[in-house]
């Protein structure tokens, strides 16, 4: 190997483990801890911030149902600045993951809408992770 071929491997070599070290980085200041409200029939305004809102609009003709995802409710939305934002919301049926969106701060709010054949379908389940306040889900019967 030449002197140009070894800078050329050094230099990926570098860049790989700076794009390693950053996202690893990012990874260890996200809170990936499993929250549930104290009490569902009367949630405090943080868990009224942080619960998924599902929203099951109606069929099209090709038999499929978009499901809008809002993080958020009871009037309460979710801020998006460089510091608190959600990074993900992911939708399942029956425990199978319909699809999931990854969101970025102060550029894009909490929502994300997926079409979805709902036939046969007995829940949904909507889960929305928060960078600093963990990991919250919605269940809801179809």
């Amino acid at each position: 190997m030449n002197r140009r071929e070894a800078l050329k491997v050094v230099g990926a070599t570098a860049l790989l483990a700076a794009v390693g070290a950053e996202a690893k980085m990012k990874e260890e200041y996200m809170n990936r801890v499993e929250m549930k409200p104290k009490n569902p029939a009367k949630m405090e305004k943080g868990e009224l911030k942080h619960s998924p809102l599902i929203t099951i609009k109606d069929k099209d003709a090709k038999g499929y149902t978009l499901v809008e995802i809002t993080i958020g409710q009871g009037g309460i939305v979710h801020p998006s600045t460089p510091d608190h934002w959600i990074d993900f919301i992911s939708l399942t049926a029956d425990g199978k993951l319909i699809g999931k969106s990854t969101l970025e701060p102060e550029i894009s709010r909490g929502f994300a809408s997926f079409a979805v054949k709902l036939d046969n379908v007995k829940t949904l389940t909507a889960k929305s992770g928060c960078n600093l306040h963990g990991i919250w889900s919605t269940t809801v019967s179809v």
